[in-house]
């Protein structure tokens, strides 16, 4: 419980903070695009409001005052082209120029761009023509490209630090609820386990009584039966308490490691329900995968096992089947134990697994349980390293889904 609270701390941090981080190191990007973009744009429109088609002869090798990027424009009228640039030194590849203006001609757009030769061109209708601005972005788009891997290491960095700080802070906020949550635990065990002595007494004097009921008036008798099976009724809650308490100490740690045939086992819990499924008016059905081996506790496998199928057994209609299936797949066996029956509302399909809930809750004695069941049955699963689900519904029925992993194929 305490790891999956961690885990939605830290996914919640990652998803206000990182969100955060992220929008800014957006924003760092794209301000820094705007402004080389917007380099591009004035250097072209400083290139296309210029007077003279050539440099200044008088300038003795200095640029027109632009001092952007290299730009080179070209005149075009009806009586021919002259060419202008805001260097007196530019080299432009004569193959790329001539497709750039070739683009620029034929296009019905005013703006285009060549990017895989780094060049840009723009132009605008002149009195005696047009006028075509090509301007060479090879530096620019380096830093477009330096722009976008500073960014991703900027935005990575950041969210790995994120991270860090939220497992950091997942740990030290969730340390009281550790606390609380393990002093909880340490009580129920201990008072399940002070109960036991004294309601062994009171079983064991009862016992004393029912052996004399012929020295005893008759409503004492109905007394004493009443006493002895509530004494009963507690002592299976206490075992209930006490087996909880075994498979989350440790924090779900399993008491024993050894090599289950679970097809084996699985096969034998269904064989031996088969008497109880009949006298509830229903049938066992199985489809088990052979040689389905899984590392862990028996005793505790076994009680998980046994839980579905009781639990199948006991809501499954009358004159319907319990489906219990065994399959491999993957590395993993996967048991399911299906019955047919009132599906399991779906408000409270989110606490089948919890302590003391019941869905049924008239039936809540009837059927002789404490609503613990389906709890220790997931803390057994989770102590071996699966997971525990639930699906239902009124077509499908209600079906418990364990998956382990396998310990040899």
């Amino acid at each position: 419980m305490l790891g999956k609270l961690r885990r939605r701390f830290v996914a919640i941090i990652m998803l206000l903070v990182g969100s955060l981080v992220i929008a800014m190191v957006g924003i760092s990007y794209r301000n820094t695009m705007s402004s080389l973009d917007s380099i591009v744009s004035r250097s072209l429109d400083m290139a296309l409001e210029e007077r003279s088609a050539l440099p200044d002869s008088d300038a003795d090798g200095e640029a027109l005052g632009m001092e952007h990027l290299p730009v080179l424009w070209i005149d075009l009228s009806g009586t021919g082209a002259k060419l202008g640039s805001n260097e007196t030194r530019l080299c432009f590849d004569t193959d790329h120029l001539t497709e750039a203006i070739g683009s620029a001609i034929s296009s019905d757009q005013d703006e285009g761009r060549l990017s895989e030769f780094h060049l840009t061109w723009r132009r605008v209708s002149s009195p005696y023509g047009w006028r075509l601005a090509v301007a060479d972005t090879t530096s620019i788009d380096a830093e477009r490209n330096a722009q976008i891997i500073s960014s991703l290491k900027l935005g990575g960095a950041g969210m790995l630090v994120l991270l860090a700080l939220a497992i950091v802070l997942s740990k030290w906020a969730s340390r009281p609820v550790q606390v609380a949550w393990e002093q909880q635990h340490q009580f129920v065990a201990d008072a399940s386990h002070e109960l036991k002595t004294p309601l062994a007494v009171i079983i064991a004097n009862n016992g004393i009584l029912e052996r004399r009921e012929d020295e005893l008036p008759q409503d004492c008798v109905r007394w004493v039966r009443s006493t002895r099976d509530e004494a009963e009724r507690m002592r299976g809650l206490i075992e209930e308490m006490l087996e909880l308490a075994r498979t989350e100490e440790g924090g779900g740690g399993v008491r024993r490691d050894v090599d289950v045939d679970l097809s084996e086992l699985v096969e034998g819990e269904a064989l031996q329900f088969d008497a109880v499924a009949y006298e509830r008016g229903t049938s066992i059905e199985t489809d088990i995968s052979p040689e389905a081996h899984v590392s862990g506790d028996p005793e505790q496998l076994d009680r998980l096992v046994k839980t579905l199928i009781d639990n199948a057994c006991k809501y499954a209609a009358v004159g319907t089947r319990v489906t219990v299936r065994l399959e491999r797949r993957a590395g993993t066996a996967t048991l399911s134990v299906n019955n047919e029956g009132d599906p399991i509302p779906p408000e409270d399909l989110p606490h089948v697994f919890d302590r003391f809930y019941r869905s049924d809750k008239a039936r809540a004695r009837s059927t002789g349980g404490f609503g613990l069941g389906l709890a220790i049955a997931k803390g057994i699963a989770e102590s071996h390293g699966g997971r525990i689900e639930v699906k239902s519904s009124a077509g499908q029925g209600t079906t418990f889904t364990v998956t382990l992993h396998e310990t040899r194929e």
